[in-house]
């Protein structure tokens, strides 16, 4: 067995008794353009729990990254507007604290990893005197514990000689090498919530695969809830405990990954796992390589009013219900909540 998937086995912990360190609820961020409000995130609410990850899964453009900005207060004021929605962090209103209240939160108790390293680093710092900024503001050490923690924290990442790559500047490290110092940059100051924005992309496998396998080892030894946005359904079926489908800026369904993956039950989210290559089973089944499953149609645009199910333009089970009436979340298995007219219909033709 992997050591992720060690990991995973670990229960999560018990929602019923536990009061989320994270909840979002009922979230709207728009961006008034030239050519229009773009709804962005239109009403997404979930929770995240101490020591648990979740998944916030769908295409480019769907809301996943607005949403975790959002949580941190750093959507760019104009154009971008958190108009209603309530953000709760350990029982605090984070939309309610003032900018330098905030900026204790930030790299604090909520870390953020960015999409793209080499864009997030500043390339005229050593990666060192990164590190050691952070712990400087949020913990108040001196410059030389500040350095010493930067490099107990570049061997905690796993990064070899520690000392001499603190010294080293963003252009001189590999990209796994940079995504590890961007880990090492969010947990130096031992937050509770990490949010980890696609944080695998542009890697090869094998290094993606020593990413994934450190995360999961800190959130491990260091109880952090971890919020995964990410389209890679491999990434979702290893590391999560739950998954949040989003499509037009809002939530579709959400379900425990094992639940999930068993039982779809809307038809965007079969689509999404219908699109991943299988190799080996087409390989098996056929002999032949099969073509890839694609999803029919375009994103609708998020300026205009979506009216009815956003997804039942390239829906297969779409009805005139559909088109004409939005469906609201409902629990169809505990846990398991989907909004979906026809989610029946889709679970039993996909078995």
């Amino acid at each position: 067995m992997s050591d992720a998937a060690e990991i995973m086995d670990t229960p999560a912990p018990d929602a019923a008794t536990e009061r989320p360190i994270i909840e979002i609820d009922d979230l709207r961020t728009y961006f008034y353009t030239r050519d229009g409000v773009v709804r962005a995130v239109d009403g997404v609410s979930f929770k995240v729990h101490r020591g648990e990850t979740v998944c916030v899964v769908g295409e480019s453009g769907c809301g996943k990254s607005v949403t975790a900005m959002s949580v941190l207060r750093l959507i760019p004021e104009p154009p971008g507007r958190i108009v209603s929605g309530a953000i709760t962090f350990d029982g605090r209103d984070l939309l309610g604290l003032r900018e330098e209240e905030m900026r204790d939160v930030r790299g604090n108790d909520i870390s953020m990893i960015f999409q793209e390293p080499m864009t997030s680093l500043n390339p005229v710092l050593t990666v060192g005197r990164q590190i050691a900024e952070s712990v400087v503001l949020h913990q108040g050490l001196g410059k030389k514990e500040a350095a010493d923690k930067a490099v107990e924290m570049l061997d905690l990442v796993g990064i070899p000689e520690p000392v001499r790559r603190a010294r080293e500047y963003p252009h001189q490290l590999s990209g796994g090498m940079r995504q590890r110092v961007m880990i090492a940059m969010a947990l130096s100051c031992n937050p509770q919530v990490l949010i980890a924005d696609e944080p695998t992309t542009a890697l090869d496998v094998t290094i993606q695969a020593q990413i994934l396998n450190l995360m999961l080892d800190l959130k491990q030894r260091l109880g952090t809830a971890i919020i995964m946005i990410t389209h890679d359904l491999g990434v979702v079926a290893e590391v999560a405990q739950r998954v949040v489908v989003m499509y037009a800026g809002r939530k579709v369904e959400e379900a425990p990954v094992e639940e999930l993956f068993a039982r779809p039950m809307h038809a965007y989210t079969y689509g999404l796992m219908g699109s991943v290559p299988r190799l080996n089973v087409a390989l098996e089944n056929t002999g032949e390589r099969e073509r890839l499953q694609e999803i029919p149609g375009t994103v609708p645009s998020l300026r205009e009013d979506i009216v009815g199910c956003a997804f039942a333009p390239r829906c297969a089970f779409a009805t005139d219900h559909c088109r004409a009436e939005r469906p609201e979340l409902e629990e169809k298995r505990p846990g398991h909540v989907v909004a979906c007219w026809e989610s029946e219909r889709v679970r039993a033709a996909h078995g």
